[in-house]
């Protein structure tokens, strides 16, 4: 006889609660705005390392002879298959799919050959769910590669090769999600195809190199705009988040935080399926995350019809785009980078204001002040 409370008793053993003043979730929240500030650290020290086994592993793919990648994860594991995507589908000219694991191992599996590379991301090293999405990839004699930021950890250990994360995750994943992103990238630059693109594999190489300091900077220049933000939007019980491509991909996590760290509902939509339905009220707040060409006229669109209803847009921006400037509430800018790396950059002003809502939402309550993770 099934013992369903003991069942769900481990379904919800996490210790933190909803209430905006959970001690157990500020706890987490605060560490959460440790780690977030470490993200250029943890992606210099995870190329580093991995730097061998890189290689070690591109090399065995490429005697596969390689078409198709599969990234299967759940959660931020998930998004950050999704964020790199076009990255390494530019790259390699390969179809590439973020999968999410479950799903993966279910169904999408029955698709894996010896010519698949699953690549299979768990922060703990162990997720269920990750690891039946290699285990049925690798049974049809997939390439099968763990991701984890935990050294020496099944699924590590237990496929054709293991690519280790430096980066810790005491809070809410951030520096984690986002150097598993790094090693990605470094991955897929070095697999070799013939439908590959060199100059673009060069121009990402040299512009992921570049990108660790650059997050760096950027963390610490807009810390003060997105506590701002996130003090005017503290009463907000729905956060909507919005983009194309990476940038959709930065959305579901900036959604993720959001709940994870607060916690209220919060969204993430793709551009195009917001004008399919009335996504957004009078009053709603949406992060609009629009940092290449390729999203400037939806963007717009959704800038217009977010204005019409009385919605409250923030606008995460690379480049001038005056007509989505004039109608929304708030611009933020990160610098421009490939639009294939967009989401490395574009995410970090959504981790910034997960923590500094998280703290407003409490401080609503507790009538206390406020302080910056870099403080």
């Amino acid at each position: 006889m099934t013992d369903f409370a003991s069942r769900l008793k481990a379904l919800t053993s996490e210790p933190s609660r909803d209430t905006a003043t959970d001690p157990n979730r500020l706890a987490r929240v605060e560490r959460t705005g440790t780690e977030m500030t470490g993200q250029g650290t943890a992606i210099r020290a995870t190329l580093a390392a991995a730097s061998g086994a890189i290689q070690e592993i591109a090399e065995r793919a490429n005697r596969c002879h390689v078409d198709r990648i599969v990234i299967a994860g759940c959660g931020d594991s998930w998004f950050a298959g999704a964020a790199v995507r076009h990255a390494l589908e530019t790259m390699t000219g390969l179809p590439v799919e973020a999968a999410q694991a479950l799903d993966f191992a279910a169904y999408g599996s029955s698709a894996a050959n010896a010519r698949t590379l699953a690549i299979g991301i768990s922060s703990g090293g162990n997720t269920p769910a990750v690891m039946r999405a290699l285990q049925a990839a690798a049974a049809r004699g997939a390439f099968a590669v763990g991701i984890s930021n935990t050294p020496d950890s099944p699924i590590l250990n237990q496929f054709d090769g293991g690519l280790i994360v430096h980066a810790t995750r005491k809070g809410w994943p951030t520096q984690s999600t986002s150097a598993t992103m790094a090693l990605l990238v470094a991955l897929g630059a070095e697999l070799r195809t013939d439908a590959g693109d060199a100059t673009a594999r060069a121009t990402i190489k040299s512009e992921l190199a570049r990108l660790p300091g650059m997050m760096d900077q950027l963390c610490a220049d807009l810390d003060g705009q997105m506590k701002a933000v996130a003090e005017r939007f503290a009463a907000a019980n729905l956060m909507l988040f919005a983009g194309l491509g990476p940038n959709l991909a930065a959305a579901a996590i900036g959604a993720a935080k959001v709940r994870e760290l607060s916690p209220i509902h919060a969204y993430a939509i793709p551009l195009e399926e917001y004008h399919h339905y009335r996504s957004q009220k009078a009053g709603d707040p949406l992060f609009l995350i629009a940092t290449d060409a390729a999203s400037a006229e939806r963007a717009l669109d959704t800038a217009l019809v977010g204005e019409a209803v009385g919605g409250r847009i923030v606008a995460v921006l690379s480049h001038a785009a005056p007509d989505i400037e004039a109608r929304v509430e708030e611009v933020v800018r990160v610098p421009a980078t490939p639009p294939a790396l967009a989401a490395l950059l574009s995410v970090v002003p959504l981790h910034l204001f997960a923590y500094h809502f998280a703290k407003a939402r409490a401080a609503l309550q507790l009538g206390a002040p406020q302080s910056s993770p870099s403080a």
